[in-house]
């Protein structure tokens, strides 16, 4: 016994019936427009030694557009006779083709796959005809690549070029290796004698002259001075935790001139042992790491987001220049903070 549908049901099924009639001629029409070429289209062949997985139905394309595709593979007639391919190009893409026009097969995505390259030609060549015959173009790929490197490889075993003669002669590799002995020693022996000429005491002056960076006839000098037994371990260049604390507070008096200031950070100790280098080594490190600490802790150098103003550290030992002079409230050892602000 049959029932009859109502009025909403009917036209529920008949939705769905054309929707499905149209899902079907797209997916139709989508699927015939791949092969179909226009009556204008081109039949073009080419030629490689080996195509390389290429086969029926594989995309040609023309400066990365799909423009046609591969309709037919001849076997070659005689051994090592090249492969001739057939390919069948939209209509609309014919323009673009000149005689000269050169295929090249290409991989694409990680599996490889292929696709045929149509370089165009030349525009002052003459358009392509129907059969005409275009040059294959070969592209290496990464097998051809390995295999180039596995050949270089057996042939420098085998003692072959040059590479090959220096892994298989003995005599050429050690007097190499000689020569790099040699040039590494000469290299250390220049970077002793700087080292050694740096620390000579009238050179360095050259180098480094105190009296140039304390005695300045264009700016004016504020000196603010710290005693050594406050901020360093006995007999060391090493900050104490009370040390950190006065340094702290001695930042804010250094920021508190124009940015375009110089600061010097000069180490003084007139008392101890008398050995003047050892004074004076010993001072340079104390200022250096006053004002390593002072840069990295609150960044006194810098004057504003790309701007950088100098800080130097020096170590004066046992020598006490004009307006260095110990005060009552100084010790024969400590670090002089001074700032120099340009005139005018």
């Amino acid at each position: 016994m049959t029932r009859a549908l109502n009025p909403r049901q009917l036209l529920l099924l008949s939705c769905t019936m054309l929707a499905g009639l149209v899902l079907f001629a797209t997916a139709f029409f989508s699927i015939g427009s791949r092969g179909w070429y226009g009556k204008d289209s081109l039949n073009l062949k080419t030629s490689f030694l080996d195509i390389r997985g290429v086969d029926v139905g594989t995309r040609v394309r023309i400066q990365g557009m799909n423009a046609g595709e591969v309709v037919s593979i001849k076997a070659p007639e005689n051994p090592g006779a090249p492969v001739v391919i057939g390919l069948k190009i939209q209509g609309s893409y014919k323009k673009l083709i000149r005689k000269d026009a050169v295929v090249s097969i290409a991989s694409e995505g990680l599996l490889g796959a292929k696709v045929l390259e149509l370089f165009p030609g030349s525009p002052s060549s003459l358009s392509a005809e129907n059969q005409d015959l275009l040059g294959g173009k070969h592209n290496p790929e990464i097998s051809d690549i390995l295999a180039e490197v596995s050949d270089m490889l057996g042939k420098i075993r085998k003692g072959e070029g040059s590479l090959g003669k220096l892994t298989q002669d003995t005599k050429l590799y050690d007097s190499l290796v000689q020569l790099a002995n040699q040039s590494q020693q000469t290299m250390q022996a220049f970077q002793q004698d700087a080292d050694a000429l740096k620390k000579m005491p009238i050179v360095r002056g050259y180098i480094e002259d105190p009296m140039q960076m304390i005695v300045r006839s264009n700016a004016d000098m504020k000196r603010k001075s710290i005693n050594s037994s406050g901020i360093f371990e006995p007999g060391s260049a090493i900050l104490s935790a009370d040390g950190k604390k006065i340094l702290d507070k001695a930042s804010e008096w250094l920021m508190g001139f124009p940015k375009d200031s110089d600061i010097v950070i000069a180490g003084i100790m007139t008392a101890g042992t008398t050995d003047r280098e050892t004074l004076r080594l010993l001072t340079r490190q104390q200022s250096e790491t006053v004002a390593d600490y002072l840069k990295n802790s609150h960044s006194i150098h810098k004057s504003g987001w790309f701007s950088r103003r100098k800080v130097s550290p020096i170590g004066l030992g046992d020598k006490i220049y004009p307006g260095l002079e110990a005060t009552p409230e100084t010790e024969s050892s400590r670090i002089e903070l001074l700032v120099f602000i340009n005139r005018g």
